[in-house]
C-alpha cells in the first residue's frame, strides 16, 4: 500500500515522505534522491518498485531545499542538510511498526553521497547499499572544481532548473563551503554492507573514476555495475529504464539475494 505522510526535520522544516509498505514484508529500505530532485523521479520510482517487489517496505522521501514537495529554507541546499534529512527520516521510522535493522539504503547523485556517509557512520545498521551516480569522495576538491563555482562567485548563486518541471531553485556559496568539510574516505572504509555501485557510461556529471575510487576503498562485499548508454539520471527514457531495471534485478537470483 502506498501512502504519503509529512514529518518535520531537526530544523522544523516539513519533509514529504512516500511509504510503500505492507505488513507481509519483513525488510526495509530508505531511498534518497539527488541535488534538486524529488522522490517521484523515474529512477527513484524504479528503485522503489525494485525493493517493494523483493519484499522490502520502502521509505522514499523528498529532502528539503530541493525542487519538490518538502520545505525550503533561507539557507538553501547543502550536503549536510541532505544527510541530516536522511538521518531524521530514519529516526522517525524507528517509531513505526515496519522499522527493522539492518536495512537497505539507496541514493542517486547527492543522495548516493548521503547513503555512503550514513553506511560508514552507522555500519551495523546497513546491510545493503546502492550508491548510484556517485559524485565525489573528497568534498574539498569537488567544491573547488565544481562547474557551478564560477557562476556562484560572480553572481552569488546558481539557478538550477528542473528538466521535468521547468521550476528552479538556487544553489548558494554555502553549498560549496559545506562540501569542503567532507572527506568520505575514512567513512567508506568502515562500511560493512554488501554494496552495489551503479554508474551510467554516459554520465557526464559524476565521472567514472569517482565510482571506481569508491569501489577500491570499500572493504566489504562489493560490485561495480556499469550501465551502457545510460546518463546521470538513469531512467529518463524507456530504454535507460529497462537497462537500469535489469541491472537492479541482477542483484537477486530466483528471488533470493545474491550472496556472491
Amino acid at each position: 500500500m502506498i501512502t504519503e505522510t509529512i514529518i518535520k526535520n531537526r530544523d522544523g522544516l516539513k519533509i514529504s515522505i512516500r511509504l510503500n509498505v505492507e505488513k507481509s514484508r519483513n525488510k526495509l529500505a530508505f531511498l534518497e534522491h539527488g541535488l534538486g530532485a524529488r522522490k517521484d523521479y523515474p529512477h527513484m520510482l524504479v528503485l522503489e518498485d525494485f525493493f517493494a517487489t523483493n519484499g522490502y517496505n520502502v521509505v522514499n522521501f523528498d529532502a528539503c531545499n530541493s525542487n519538490n514537495a518538502s520545505d525550503k529554507s533561507e539557507e538553501g541546499i547543502t550536503f549536510t542538510g541532505h544527510f541530516h534529512d536522511l538521518e531524521d527520516v530514519i529516526s522517525w521510522a524507528k517509531t513505526q511498526y515496519f522499522y527493522k535493522e539492518p536495512f537497505a539504503l539507496a541514493g542517486q547523485s547527492l543522495g548516493a553521497q548521503a547513503v555512503v556517509l550514513y553506511a560508514g557512520t552507522y555500519p551495523k545498521k546497513v546491510d545493503l547499499l546502492l550508491p548510484i551516480a556517485f559524485c565525489w569522495i573528497d568534498g574539498f576538491n569537488e567544491s573547488k572544481n565544481n562547474s557551478r563555482r564560477r557562476t556562484i562567485e560572480e553572481t552569488g548563486c546558481y539557478e538550477q532548473v528542473s528538466k521535468s518541471t521547468g521550476k528552479s531553485f538556487l544553489i548558494k556559496q554555502n553549498y560549496l563551503d559545506d562540501l569542503e568539510k567532507y572527506d568520505l574516505s575514512s567513512y567508506i572504509s568502515e562500511i560493512k554492507a554488501r554494496t552495489f555501485i551503479f554508474i551510467g557510461m554516459l554520465d557526464k556529471e559524476s565521472h567514472l573514476e569517482n565510482s571506481e575510487k569508491l569501489y577500491y576503498l570499500l572493504n566489504c562485499e562489493k560490485e561495480l555495475c556499469f550501465l551502457p548508454n545510460v546518463p546521470h539520471d538513469l531512467a529518463n527514457t524507456a530504454e535507460t529504464k529497462k537497462i537500469f531495471e535489469k541491472a537492479l534485478n541482477n542483484i537477486f537470483i530466483n528471488g533470493k539475494e545474491n550472496k556472491f
